[in-house]
């Protein structure tokens, strides 16, 4: 008779900046351009979340939320997906994975083909821009941003650097000017997250651009290459009174990191959250692909 294959140890352990390198490792045996997989986003937006991780060999699984509703992420890395998956649904009468890619949900069922009840999640699917498009911002699809680009130039003497710890206060500046022009509490979290980007900027590989109009600062970014390929923008923040300040920080921001990064292919800036302004903002940008995002549940009969 086979004995059954023990399953591994979950030992989870609430998520730290001790985790990047670790968990990094991992990650880059199983390059995706999601956002969710990436460290920085994981730290960044922990306060809300709460992750915690737990190391199974060859893979890292992620789980966040509140006991008795805990939502999982696949667990990345490579080798065989059983142990990592078997232990996880030992663990759980209902287990939620959240956030699939294609390419993970594909992984998931030929391993699991009666297992998962799926569904797709649009408001949270990726959006993927080539990053040559949003340096030029070539064509006629895009000339209405060029346009805008063209009217601030115009009105305004202006200039792009990137972001360093000393522009952190004008960095604050800047969102609470935004925050007072939105509401609900997703602006208290930007404002949290903003603040563990400042404290861990460099240990999270974190690069960013601030961008200056007639002498003072109207507009910051930030962002991390989650691949060798891939930037992800975390942060993109404009003063409301300058019109055209977003296109000119998202143009200058990509072209500075094509010049930091020649790899650089591919720019994801994350979801809308199903917003519908900001849906049209970003579908505005000519997306080459929308990395879509799906849920599998696997309750225990």
């Amino acid at each position: 008779m086979k004995t059954p294959t023990a399953l591994p140890t979950l030992c989870w352990t609430p998520l730290s900046l001790i985790h990047k390198e670790p968990y990094a490792a991992i990650a880059r045996t199983a390059p995706s351009p999601g956002a969710d997989h990436a460290f920085s986003n994981l730290y960044l937006w922990n306060d809300l979340y709460h992750h915690s991780l737990a190391f199974l060999g060859d893979r890292v699984a992620v789980r966040f939320g509140a006991i008795g509703d805990y939502q999982y992420l696949f667990p990345i890395g490579t080798g065989d997906l059983h142990p990592a998956i078997d232990a996880l649904l030992s663990a759980e009468r209902s287990l939620r994975l959240v956030a699939l890619t294609e390419q993970e949900l594909t992984e998931l069922l030929e391993a699991y083909p009666d297992t998962f009840e799926v569904t797709e999640t649009r408001d949270i699917a990726d959006y993927l821009y080539g990053a040559e498009s949003l340096a030029t911002l070539a064509g006629k699809k895009l000339h209405g941003k060029r346009n805008h680009i063209n009217a601030f130039s115009a009105a305004h003497q202006w200039s792009v650097a990137p972001l360093t710890p000393a522009d952190f206060d004008t960095c604050r500046s800047i969102l609470a000017a935004w925050g007072a022009e939105h509401e609900g509490d997703s602006v208290e979290n930007e404002r949290i997250a903003a603040e563990r980007a400042f404290g861990a900027f460099e240990r999270l590989e974190l690069q960013g651009a601030l961008l200056t109009a007639d002498g003072s600062p109207v507009a910051f970014t930030a962002g991390s290459m989650i691949t060798q390929d891939t930037l992800c923008v975390h942060f993109e923040k404009a003063l409301p009174a300058f019109g055209g300040a977003y296109p000119v920080i998202n143009r200058e921001f990509v072209r500075l990191m094509r010049e930091s990064f020649p790899s650089l292919t591919t720019v994801n800036r994350e979801d809308d959250m199903g917003l519908a302004n900001l849906r049209a903002a970003k579908l505005s940008y000519r997306p080459t692909a929308l990395l879509r995002k799906f849920t599998a549940v696997a309750s225990m009969r």
